[in-house]
């Protein structure tokens, strides 16, 4: 009688762990349907592009050569819910033109130079971005502006003579881009974008009443969560 005792209460035992158990389990189907982490988190995004600067308006009459050496590293925190981001970024730009030998005058005296004509900036950059589409759609475009401060210097050189001016300004930006994810939960992604800046940048001596380029850049993203 003790042992048939011991065996209904183990089977009795058993049978309500399985139970619970079955009631623990989710359902394959369901399992598949849940939202990836970032549909349901703040997550993080690290790019670094590259690519080409234009210069644009005085600045663009000053300076009519594009540069390759123009960089940016940017750090997102992406919001799925509403399809926002905000961020900062930083860049390198830099940009040489060199001129012909010429006669030039100075002072009453006239000298022969050959007059290299140079700009570099180094902007940091808080920036605010729309997405469109999901946040784990393959092709995600965007729209971005942001605002911050650069040091900037132009700097021409008349053979051993330097002209220009240098410090900290404001700057403005505005552009538009798309992200290519790879994979569709996946972490890495190429990015392709166009910038364009505003620097308020008055040099009379060079006739430069802004430093305004235009950036084309690509490049790759990471993210994480």
């Amino acid at each position: 009688m003790k042992n048939n005792k011991w065996k209904w209460t183990l089977g009795l035992l058993l049978g309500f762990s399985t139970s619970v158990l079955a009631q623990q389990v989710i359902d394959r189907s369901k399992l598949f349907k849940r939202e990836s982490p970032y549909e349901r988190y703040t997550t993080y995004r690290v790019s670094v592009t590259g690519g080409l600067g234009l210069p644009a308006g005085t600045f663009g009459d000053y300076m009519d050569k594009t540069s390759l050496r123009n960089y940016t590293l940017g750090l997102d925190f992406v919001f799925p819910k509403n399809n926002m981001s905000l961020g900062v970024s930083v860049g390198s730009q830099y940009f040489k033109n060199r001129l012909p030998r010429q006669v030039y005058n100075f002072d009453g005296q006239d000298i022969s130079a050959v007059q290299t004509r140079t700009f570099s900036a180094y902007p940091l950059v808080v920036t605010g971005s729309y997405h469109i589409g999901k946040v784990n759609s393959l092709v995600r475009p965007y729209i971005q502006v942001g605002v911050g401060g650069a040091y900037a210097e132009v700097a021409n050189y008349w053979g051993a003579i330097a002209t220009g001016d240098n410090g900290f300004k404001f700057v403005a930006q505005a552009g538009a881009g798309v992200r290519v994810l790879f994979k569709k939960t996946g972490n890495l992604g190429l990015e392709l974008g166009a910038t364009y800046q505003h620097i308020p940048f008055t040099v009379e001596s060079e006739g430069i009443k802004d430093a305004s380029t235009l950036n084309v850049r690509a490049g790759l993203f990471y993210r994480w969560w």
